[in-house]
């Protein structure tokens, strides 16, 4: 117990101890958690500024989750387009070469256009998970179904000669995705775009001939329109209205647009994080010496305080 004589001495070096095992518990914490603190009291003056960044770092993410998703999105679009557009390319070739003689018959015109459609009706109804891709606003049902009991196949020939899209079960809207403050991207292409019609319409058309042997003055026609329909759905399109290589572009530089923002994201995010760690985050060399520091002062600190409590009157007046 201490005495009167030693009595100041020993309350000060218990506050000593006291305080050096505070700072120790600290120093503790701040090694196994690599926090500087628990709680905001332990930041005080950084505290606004470490809610506001992680606010905002809350949005950003979220709109790079848009954004990813929008991706994914005009991703398979872009898909769908470039492939229809290799199996029209392809298909006009076919019919290049059907109009000499009895090709048509001899090539099964009739049954690979019939299957070249099928494919393009496919492209057509991907999916995002759940969402119809190319079916507008109207997404929870196939854009295109040439069986929905509303369109009429064409009786050929003669090749028909008007646009026919009742097969289409979407609708005109282009979605939106919010991907920052205040600015918002329209993307997308309906399935009943100009483009894809005149496909749908060319293959659809050859798909109902039944070619004789030779072929007949008007089943040959019909292969030349066919062509024309194609070219221009390809290459040549009417003033206003896109080319399915241009459908093709557009999705592409909607994805480039998305991305680009995407890349500020990013950088906000580094940013961001290097900033919420300045601020909560404890230098771990430092701390580890302030650790180690502490410990032998909180040694010698309970070392001094049985040593004053062994002192007497005696020792002093020595």
């Amino acid at each position: 117990m201490p005495r009167i004589s030693n009595l100041a001495q020993h309350n000060f070096n218990l506050f000593s101890t006291l305080n050096t095992q505070t700072r120790l518990f600290t120093a503790q914490t701040e090694v196994s958690t690599g926090d500087k603190s628990q709680d905001f009291a332990g930041i005080d003056r950084d505290t606004g500024r470490l809610v506001n960044i992680k606010n905002e770092l809350e949005r950003v993410r979220q709109f790079q989750d848009n954004i990813e998703t929008t991706d994914r999105r005009l991703d398979l679009m872009g898909f769908s387009l470039g492939r229809i557009e290799e199996v029209a390319r392809d298909f006009r070739s076919t019919l290049l070469n059907a109009q000499n003689g009895a090709t048509a018959d001899t090539i099964g015109l009739k049954e690979l256009s019939q299957g070249l459609l099928d494919q393009v009706v496919d492209l057509l109804n991907v999916r995002d998970e759940s969402r119809y891709l190319f079916a507008g606003g109207i997404i929870q049902t196939k854009p295109v179904d040439l069986n929905n009991g509303t369109y009429v196949p064409p009786t050929v020939p003669p090749f028909p000669a008007a646009a026919d899209t009742d097969w289409y079960n979407g609708d005109n809207v282009i979605q939106e995705a919010r991907v920052d403050e205040g600015f918002s991207v329209s993307y997308g292409v309906t399935a009943d775009s100009n483009a894809l019609e005149k496909i749908i319409r060319s293959f659809d058309a050859i798909s109902e001939i039944t070619f004789t042997s030779p072929p007949t003055a008007a089943e040959l026609q019909a292969v030349r329109d066919s062509i024309t329909l194609l070219t221009e759905a390809i290459e040549q399109n009417t003033v206003g209205e896109k080319t399915i290589g241009e459908l093709f572009g557009q999705v592409e530089l909607d994805r480039k647009l998305v991305n680009a923002v995407n890349v500020k994201h990013d950088n906000f995010l580094v940013f961001a994080e290097t900033n919420i760690a300045d601020i909560q985050q404890v230098n771990v060399a430092e701390a580890v010496a302030t650790l180690n520091f502490e410990q032998v002062t909180l040694e010698a600190s309970f070392a001094t305080l049985a040593r004053v409590q062994q002192l007497s009157l005696n020792d002093f007046l020595r």
